[in-house]
């Protein structure tokens, strides 16, 4: 459990205000309300999602902003808590939730103006224990894997509340998973009020960190450290290892309309694939600077950040990601579609809004349309 955690962009930001490991916040945090803060948007922002018409922003000691204008005034939500967030769903434009550090799971049913705290790293661990303690008694004492599994998750309970989640994905308002480092991965089927510990359902036996989530149909990829990227063809009831090309880490996952799955990781290596996350092949980039967010747009193009603060695009089927003329940006964590011919990013510059016209330059099949 002393493994570092890699720097993804949000996790690289973090380091500039505190160390590494010093990321896991502490339990007064967990339980004490986030602050409200003139100019709260300009604060480190680590990820933006839409809410109907609104703008839902999230980032740092429990921040959570909102717009109803396009971004061009925005005002603070209720948090229980001031632990840093990291990332932000919604299933609709009342229903949506946030994952943090210290395995917060934060909920709001009125678009981001208010949130009510359903899970955090303490519950999470039991929950680790008691799933891994069942599986372990249904396999038998002689399987090493389900013993491991198990002495693991009595580590988690142990180290305390200190591992962040770094991902979600909830297919309606109801059915839900959130995932993290050090291989956390648990599913909801009601809305939040219960969460099952999901790691056994996942081949990650060193529980290596999953960075992002992404859903296909009935297809769900988890990408991470080390390599790792797995894919559920189920549904989420089994996830298996895909073999990748690149031994690196894999920050964020793209699904095109086409179908294309698009992996950006490390150094600016990005994969893809087009039999469904069977097998990958790589996709030309002129830029070796590590991928920290996705988006796909409303047109189809899929758009990149990395972690200099550039954005990068590709069109239809992804065979190059090229740089796009856009603004000078700080590092950026986050981005959304925000309509109106913007696109909204968020990062160490607080939200921060781009033109989408500056992206109609690159090439129509390697890079945007």
């Amino acid at each position: 459990m002393q493994r570092t955690l890699q720097s993804s962009f949000f996790l690289l930001i973090f380091c500039w205000v505190s160390s590494i490991l010093g990321l896991a916040q502490t339990v007064d945090s967990v339980d004490r309300p986030a602050m409200l803060a003139r100019g709260a948007e300009h604060s480190v922002l680590l990820d933006v999602a839409k809410a109907g018409n609104r703008i839902v922003a999230v980032g740092e000691r429990g921040v959570v902003v909102l717009s109803d204008d396009g971004g061009r005034s925005w005002r603070q939500g209720k948090v229980p808590t001031s632990v840093s967030l990291t990332r932000v769903k919604f299933a609709t434009a009342k229903a949506g939730w946030a994952v943090g550090h210290s395995g917060v799971v934060i909920n709001t049913e009125d678009g981001g103006e208010t949130w009510t705290r359903q899970l955090d790293g303490r519950t999470a661990a039991k929950l680790a224990v008691e799933g891994a303690q069942l599986n372990a008694d249904h396999a038998g004492a002689n399987n090493t894997a389900a013993q491991k599994a198990l002495t693991d998750a009595q580590r988690l309970e142990t180290d305390g509340p200190d591992k962040p989640f770094l991902d979600l994905y909830f297919e309606n308002e109801k059915t839900g998973y959130v995932v993290g480092a050090y291989g956390l991965i648990f599913r909801t089927e009601d809305g939040g009020a219960t969460w099952k510990s999901w790691m056994d359902h996942v081949d990650n036996p060193r529980g290596m960190h999953i960075y992002a989530i992404a859903v296909q149909g009935s297809a769900i990829y988890l990408a991470g450290e080390q390599g790792l990227f797995l894919r559920s063809s189920d549904g989420g009831n089994k996830f298996a290892r895909v073999a990748m090309p690149y031994a690196g880490t894999y920050f964020t996952t793209a699904i095109l309309p086409t179908g294309e799955v698009v992996a950006g990781g490390m150094r600016g290596n990005a994969f893809r694939s087009s039999d469904q996350g069977k097998s990958f092949t790589k996709i030309n980039v002129s830029v070796p600077v590590s991928f920290s967010a996705s988006v796909v747009m409303a047109d189809g193009r899929a758009v990149f950040s990395n972690q200099a603060g550039m954005l990068l695009a590709c069109g239809d089927k992804c065979e190059a990601i090229l740089p796009v003329p856009a603004p000078g940006l700080p590092p950026i964590a986050g981005l959304a579609d925000v309509g109106n011919g913007m696109l909204m990013t968020v990062g160490y510059g607080g939200a921060i809004p781009v033109p989408l016209s500056a992206m109609n330059t690159t090439a129509k099949n390697g890079g945007a349309k």
